[in-house]
């Protein structure tokens, strides 16, 4: 069984049976059995609403993430914290929302209670059958490093329910007979073993043998979120990066920017005042920050932010930006920390140059660097840069070398391929959990 929509599907569904069961629960409890129709008529609809948005949580919390249920005490903690939010955003809704007509105060805590028990059995029960799921085998020709990358990614997560057989065995056995010892379910391959006639031929013949067959690029995209670069060619973008097919998802993704972006300026403009003192108070300097980056069809443009270094920081030229960077100022951390430094970008969204989501645009010094060392690095340009992207919802969360610059191109062209309303909404939403995360710390 592999780790897919399905999964993800079966938990969630797990999850919303199991909170309407602690409300059923809840109310048999306080009320009795003869009394539960009544009360269960007056608490269905609000309680419908607040569990559609306990279920938004845990989505952001990252709870029907592959690894999530690999990560069992992790799982039990991020949990908790869910119920825990989603507990006070119910009682402000009950106390704030006066069509919800009821403000339970007693069934909430019960309701709460009794869910995080049955969340936790079920997650936990939920987690064993996945492990112990037979699991599909596959065979990999081919040698790289992306390959061994994949193979050693697969070993460490079990529950994605695919199980690696020793490659090297099919060069010195009959590959049919290899198959049906092995009980193969997929072959994968590398392009060059594609343009080996032999090659092809064989894999013709062990058809009727009921495998599936994937190029390894698409199996290595379809497991770890991003491209592998160097087992690609200019083919690979011909026959994936068509751009007229993206039309009018572009369209409503610049409505949207649009509408936000005039949100997020009118929330800068209040804070304003407040930020420009603070910033002004620690250091001399302007309170805005303005430096160039390259943006769609490699368009410079500036990009704007509350300052958040030291005046001076760049007197000896543009820096990778760096973990615990000592140029930061005190304030400057907080802003960072909270992604207030970065709402005047909001007018970078407004006129076009950026929108929220994708490929987080670099500075000319850096893609000049780049584009000469990291082939294909030009091709994330044809698209808008973003406020936050794929790769910035991967971690490393900071990417401040060129190896990082090369594993960040690698979910660009991800992003870049498989853009649309629903990876869009996907990477906003786990953004909002990158940024809680950090305020944890």
């Amino acid at each position: 069984m592999r780790w897919g929509k399905f999964q993800q599907l079966l938990l969630l569904l797990g999850d919303a049976g199991l909170l309407y069961l602690s409300l059923h629960l809840t109310l048999y409890i306080r009320y009795g059995n003869g009394a539960l129709p009544i009360f269960w008529r007056l608490h269905i609809t609000p309680f419908t609403i607040i569990f559609g948005i306990w279920l938004l949580i845990f989505y952001i919390s990252r709870l029907y993430d592959s690894t999530s249920i690999e990560r069992a005490i992790g799982t039990v903690i991020q949990l908790l914290k869910a119920l825990t939010v989603g507990g006070f955003i119910a009682i402000a809704l009950f106390y704030f929302v006066p069509l919800f007509l009821i403000t339970p105060k007693t069934n909430l805590i019960i309701a709460l209670s009794i869910a995080f028990i049955l969340l936790t059995l079920w997650r936990v029960l939920f987690g064993q059958v996945i492990r112990r799921t037979a699991k599909l085998r596959v065979l990999i020709f081919g040698d790289s490093p992306e390959i061994q990358e994949l193979i050693n990614y697969i070993k460490l997560h079990p529950q994605l329910g695919y199980e690696i057989t020793d490659h090297k065995q099919a060069f010195s056995h009959n590959l049919a007979s290899l198959i049906k010892d092995k009980h193969i379910s997929i072959v994968v391959a590398s392009e060059d073993h594609q343009s080996n006639k032999a090659f092809v031929n064989m894999l013709y013949e062990i058809l009727p043998l009921g495998i599936s067959y994937m190029d390894f690029a698409s199996f290595y995209e379809k497991l770890l979120g991003k491209i592998p670069i160097s087992l690609i060619s200019e083919v690979w973008f011909l026959e994936n990066l068509a751009e007229t097919e993206k039309r009018f998802f572009g369209l409503g993704k610049r409505v949207f920017d649009v509408v936000i972006s005039i949100a997020l300026l009118t929330i800068a403009v209040v804070l304003f005042p407040l930020i420009a003192l603070l910033i002004k108070m620690e250091s001399n300097g302007p309170v805005f920050y303005k430096h160039k980056r390259v943006g769609k069809d490699r368009k410079e443009f500036n990009l704007i932010k509350f300052r958040t270094m030291q005046k001076d920081a760049e007197k000896d030229g543009p820096q990778w930006a760096k973990v615990n960077d000592p140029r930061v100022t005190k304030v400057g951390k907080f802003l960072r920390k909270t992604r207030i430094d970065e709402l005047p970008q909001a007018w970078d969204i407004l006129i076009g140059d950026l929108s929220f989501i994708g490929p987080r645009p670099e500075r000319p010094e850096f893609v000049n660097e780049l584009r000469n060392n990291i082939p294909y690095y030009d091709m994330r340009l044809l698209v808008r840069p973003g406020l936050s992207g794929w790769a910035q919802i991967n971690p490393p969360y900071y990417y401040g070398t060129e190896k990082e610059a090369y594993l960040k191109l690698q979910y660009d062209l991800f992003y870049i391929k498989n853009r649309g309303l629903g990876l869009d909404l996907s990477i906003a939403l786990k953004t909002i959990s990158v940024l809680l995360s950090r305020l944890g710390r």
